[in-house]
């Protein structure tokens, strides 16, 4: 238990000072579900510097549910980001630390993520498109999921719908050492980005990655420099040419899908190009339950705390989905698409046990966990999910 620094109490009051304790955000939050955590009360022992437990900062998963509504705008996400960044990464939080170094070695050298993808590419478009950290998680993410196949799959839309991007040889956006409190390894990733993106001449940066579209598009000064930060799904759901024929459509219809928001997307409300353009596939689509400013988060933030609390969450929203009878769960975030899948992995493994006259689990999802790059590639070639 300590107290805070006089310095950090008032570098950030602004922020917690603006709460009149009405407890929306608590009655919204994930961690809430699963541990004692609660927005309302941190911020009320902030700003009144009560004696705290310096690891309750950790437990957030920084997935916006409070700041989407807050009738104050109190931004409680820039606040626990801010004490973290005051505190230093907490290594004891780290689930899948090797990501973490991953984005610091890069910093050590002159090149990029891997950008060897599928699909017709010009050097000199205005169109730059960013895989992530694809192949990182191919090798050390043993979670059933291709995830290379991301990228090849966005191209390949991309060229449907008439553009042929540039690959962005940059390095990692640098979402989790952000969200790790890593302020240096962040500010150095993001400087040799900026710079490689103004090198390349982009004005349009594409990602599929829900996080990457976060990190550039806030954290980044892209726009001081006429860059559009564009997620894939945007361009898809506008371009007239991304249409499928009527025979494919009624071949689609066979399929019912429904789609979970990241919380990466939850800041600037990037809801309907997703479900617009899944729509346009003529697969027969239904909301869940908790969707959009009340999505559930997958539970594991910035590679950080994967536990049972996190488990916890995975399952609740698994279960969720199970109840709505689809074939396909789409998401556009690489991290809700290993984490969920993982899950989903496990109870297939507890269901062979079950089979083998063990323990009774009742807990297997029959649905595919997807990306919609690969979900919409797969169907525009005439591929089974």
């Amino acid at each position: 238990m300590a107290k805070k620094s006089e310095s950090i109490t008032q570098r950030y009051s602004s922020i917690s000072r603006l709460c009149y304790q009405c407890g929306q955000c608590t009655g919204t939050c994930p961690m809430r579900r699963v541990s004692k955590f609660n927005p309302r009360s941190f911020l009320y022992d902030f700003d009144t510097d009560t004696d705290t437990d310096e690891n309750e900062q950790w437990n957030c998963l920084i997935c916006d549910n409070c700041y989407a509504v807050c009738p104050q705008g109190v931004d409680f996400p820039a606040l626990i980001l801010g004490l973290r960044s005051e505190g230093g990464v907490n290594e004891d939080s780290l689930a899948h630390r090797v990501f973490s170094e991953i984005a610091t070695f890069m910093t050590f050298f002159d090149k990029g993520v891997p950008t060897d993808f599928k699909g017709e590419i010009a050097e000199n478009s205005e169109y730059g498109y960013f895989p992530g950290c694809l192949d990182y998680f191919d090798l050390f993410m043993d979670v059933g999921v291709n995830f290379h196949e991301i990228g090849d799959y966005a191209v390949k839309l991309l060229n449907e719908i008439g553009i042929k991007p540039g690959i962005a040889s940059l390095k990692c956006c640098g979402h989790d050492v952000l969200y790790q409190g890593n302020y240096k390894v962040f500010e150095q990733l993001a400087s040799y980005n900026t710079k490689k993106i103004k090198e390349m001449g982009i004005k349009k940066l594409v990602v599929s990655c829900a996080e990457c579209f976060l990190t550039f598009k806030r954290y980044y000064e892209l726009e001081a420099m006429g860059v559009e930060v564009i997620h894939v799904s945007q361009l898809l759901s506008l371009s007239e040419k991304m249409d499928f024929p009527d025979l494919e459509k009624a071949n689609n219809r066979a399929r019912t899908v429904t789609y979970h928001d990241p919380c990466a997307m939850k800041r600037f409300q990037l809801y309907e190009a997703p479900r617009d353009a899944i729509t346009k596939s003529g697969a027969r689509y239904v909301e869940l339950n908790h969707s959009k400013d009340n999505s559930l988060c997958c539970g594991v933030s910035a590679m950080m705390n994967c536990n049972d609390m996190s488990k916890a969450l995975r399952a609740f929203r698994l279960d969720e989905v199970k109840d709505k009878e689809v074939d396909a769960l789409i998401t556009t975030c690489p991290k809700c698409l290993s984490h969920l899948n993982c899950l989903k992995r496990e109870t297939e493994t507890e269901k062979e046990k079950e089979a083998e006259g063990e323990e009774e689990c009742g807990c297997e999802y029959n649905f595919e966990i997807v990306d919609l790059a690969v979900f919409l590639g797969r169907l525009l070639e005439g591929e089974e999910l």
